[in-house]
């Protein structure tokens, strides 16, 4: 702010050259006023002294009653001046006002009142002082420069420029006006104008170091990086002791990227006032934007020592802390900014995304809620509640926080993703589907939410669609090993074992050491029946993780197949150990005793799985064939009408019941389970030929024909069937009719037997 008379000099020369020495030549004419021509002197300030000084001597002439009427005009304002350098503002209004009684014309008075008014914060009284200042004087280019700088405090940008351009037609050399008007410009975000202005002050003053900070400020808001630096380079050049000038050159390196001369400049910027706050948050940021994170934590350290209170440097040094892995400080750095900004919904937010990455998740929706309260709008924070919530396995509040982030956000894929995800740990296929469709059509790239999908097709047995997805997932990623092992599990339920044993191959070439993807593929070659490869790819799959079960699971089923036993039960043995709980591995390990007809530990084993899954009915249904093979029959029928109970259309448990009556004579109960056998399955040989024989026991043989004849008619190439149907007509007296089957029967065991 400009000051008119900003010596007391120039006032006194208002007074006016002849009056002045006029009063001069009356005062030194007698030695006994020489006292008051000393306190004219040092009262408009032609000696200097402090302003108690000025002010004492112009109190003391105004006391003198030397001088009366308009003569005191320039003692009350030379005391109104002193005050105002003494920053006693209200004193300096008091004797403007004594002043501007003693003569109302006096342009200066209503001008110096003014600038006390603004110091008092009274920008209307000084703007209405200004305005007559400038109606006494309209040559005045001062009053109007001040004036205008009191428009620009009340953000009259209009007519704060409007009176320094008026300004600038008064004094067009005047530097003042330009950089005023420079001000003003920038206040208002007229960079360009405010440029302009500054250099035409710079033409009449080129050291001027402050204007050249300035125009680096103008710009730098206009982008022109280079420039700004090379203004605040002379300006270093003009004061290399000016903290403030390195600070805002460091600034302008900043925004180019230039992190080293950043970094420089802020250093210096420290060098010269240790304790300069921003310089070391400034360092800091750029300290971690080279990813020296250490140098940054220390920066803020110091920010948060200077100013404790500091939210933004603990903020800054917790995003540090996480960028180094330290997640603890970092959370602890947040805590800080929360406790100093309880409102601050950035610290909750990250504070809370760190407590989801450590798994503590009911400390992450604690923040997320916090954010949720600040900004009830807030997208983010519904989406990431939504994630913790889900990893909770809490899947109905997940999908109401991710619905909420749908709807605050339609247009973003992530939320309907995730929400997917959601539906989809619910076995809600359908919903997970349309949401995961919504996802791929909002971002036709989103590779993960085909996948995704291709999962819940897969989990509906929509193998074709599934396979789409999965393609869909490796043509925006073609090194995707997911999706190729995912699209093997797709080809491979549908029995297409080729493109299954591909999809794995290829999962496996871009990772060598994916013991799914061997395992995969040796289910698949087990499928084909080619053992021998799907023995290797077990093998290699146990090398690489020896703690998979499933990989001995495998193995063994191989083994089993080619009736190596023992390595089979070795390999479920294994299997067992790493997972006892496994129901179905008991299970294969029995069906393999079985095989070696080690029925007691095929039985201990059934029993095992039986105690984990009592709901399997093949399990009893093996247990009891073992029994009966063991010839214990009730525990054999205790085991079949447990697995009939299960599943009450279980024929052949029904037909292995029969057979156990049979052996134990009890042929009316036999022959009820074969006659439940043929009703669920009309087509049953094993059925029609179980009853034959129970009625030719009981020498019903007509019956025992009969059942015998449909056995024949179900299949004619059956020799065991003509040669009971044969017995039978024996039994009845057709000889010739038993004689025909007994042939039959020998001429079909004679035929090479199909493979």
């Amino acid at each position: 702010m400009t000051m008119v008379a900003g010596s007391s000099r120039s006032i006194f020369n208002r007074v006016g050259i002849a009056q002045a020495i006029l009063i001069a030549s009356l005062l030194f004419g007698t030695s006994a006023r020489a006292q008051i021509q000393g306190d004219i002197d040092r009262c408009v300030g032609k000696e200097s002294v402090s302003p108690e000084s000025r002010i004492h001597s112009c109190t003391a002439l105004i006391e003198s009653k030397a001088y009366a009427g308009k003569e005191l005009t320039f003692a009350f304002n030379s005391r109104g001046l002193a005050y105002y350098d003494n920053r006693d503002f209200d004193s300096a209004v008091a004797s403007f006002n004594q002043a501007i009684a003693l003569d109302p014309k006096f342009a200066p008075g209503y001008n110096n009142r003014a600038l006390a008014y603004a110091a008092l914060g009274d920008l209307d009284r000084a703007i209405v002082d200004y305005s007559e200042a400038i109606r006494l004087d309209p040559a005045n280019a001062s009053s109007l420069r001040n004036r205008a700088a009191a428009y620009s405090s009340k953000h009259d940008y209009r007519r704060a420029v409007a009176d320094y351009t008026a300004a600038v037609k008064l004094d067009p050399t005047n530097g003042a006006a330009y950089s005023g008007r420079g001000n003003t410009y920038f206040e208002g975000k007229d960079y360009d104008h405010a440029i302009a202005d500054y250099t035409q002050a710079l033409i009449g003053a080129p050291a001027d170091h402050g204007l050249l900070k300035s125009r680096a400020l103008a710009y730098y808001y206009e982008q022109q990086f280079d420039r700004a630096i090379v203004d605040l380079t002379e300006a270093v050049r003009l004061d290399p002791d000016d903290a403030s000038t390195f600070y805002n050159r460091a600034i302008a390196y900043s925004a180019k990227k230039d992190h080293d001369r950043a970094i420089a400049d802020y250093t210096n910027a420290i060098r010269l006032d240790p304790d300069k706050v921003p310089a070391h948050a400034g360092r800091a940021t750029e300290l971690s934007a080279k990813r020296d994170y250490d140098g940054a934590i220390a920066d803020y350290t110091q920010v948060i020592r200077l100013d404790p209170n500091n939210r933004d440097a603990f903020f800054h040094r917790a995003v540090a802390y996480r960028a180094k892995g330290d997640f603890d400080r970092a959370i602890g750095d947040y805590t800080e900014a929360i406790k100093r900004d309880p409102s601050e919904p950035r610290a909750h937010a990250e504070r809370g995304a760190l407590y989801a990455g450590k798994r503590e998740y009911d400390d992450a929706i604690a923040d997320f809620t916090a954010v949720v309260r600040i900004n009830p709008r807030d997208r983010n924070a519904f989406y990431s509640r939504g994630i913790a919530y889900r990893a909770k396995q809490e899947y109905d509040l997940a999908i109401t926080d991710l619905t909420e982030a749908v709807r605050l956000d339609p247009g973003g894929a992530s939320a309907y993703a995730a929400r997917g995800n959601s539906y989809s740990a619910k076995r809600d296929y359908d919903r997970a589907i349309a949401d995961y469709s919504e996802a791929v059509r909002l971002d036709p790239k989103d590779r993960l939410s085909f996948y995704n999908r291709g999962i819940a097709y897969r989990a509906k047995q929509a193998y074709d669609r599934s396979i789409a997805d999965f393609t869909a997932a490796i043509a925006l990623d073609p090194k995707d090993r997911a999706s190729f092992y995912n699209r093997g599990i797709a080809y491979r339920a549908k029995q297409d074992y080729d493109r299954s044993i591909a999809d794995f191959t290829a999962a496996i070439a871009l990772d060598a050491n994916d013991s799914a993807a061997f395992i995969g593929r040796g289910n698949s070659f087990s499928n084909k029946r080619d053992y021998e490869r799907a023995i290797a790819d077990f093998t290699e799959a146990i090398r690489l993780d020896p703690k998979d079960r499933s990989a001995f699971v495998g193995r063994g089923f191989a083994h089993h197949v080619r009736q190596n036993y023992d390595l089979a039960i070795a390999d479920y043995a294994e299997a067992i150990r790493l997972d006892p709980k496994n129901a179905r591995t008991w299970y294969n390990r029995g069906l393999a005793y079985a095989a070696k007809r080690d029925y007691d530990r095929a039985i201990a084993d059934y029993t095992e799985a039986i105690g984990l899954d009592a709901k399997e009915p093949q399990t009893w249904q093996s247990r009891a064939l073992a029994a009966y093979a063991k010839q214990d029959y009730d525990r054999a029928i205790a085991d079949f009408s447990e697995a009939i109970r299960l599943n009450p259309n279980n024929g052949s448990a029904i037909i292995s019941r029969g057979n156990a009556y049979y052996a134990k004579n009890d042929y009316n109960r036999a022959i009820g389970d074969y006659s439940e056998a043929i009703r669920l399955d009309p087509g049953n040989i094993r059925a029609y030929s179980g009853r034959g024989g129970a009625y030719y026991v009981k020498r019903d043989y007509h019956r025992a024909i009969a059942d015998f004849s449909e056995a024949i008619r179900l299949d004619p190439n059956d020799a065991s069937a003509y040669t009971a149907r044969g017995n039978a007509y024996n039994a009845t007296g057709e000889i010739d009719r038993a004689d025909a089957d007994f042939n039959q029967a020998k001429r079909l065991a004679a035929q090479p037997q199909r493979q």
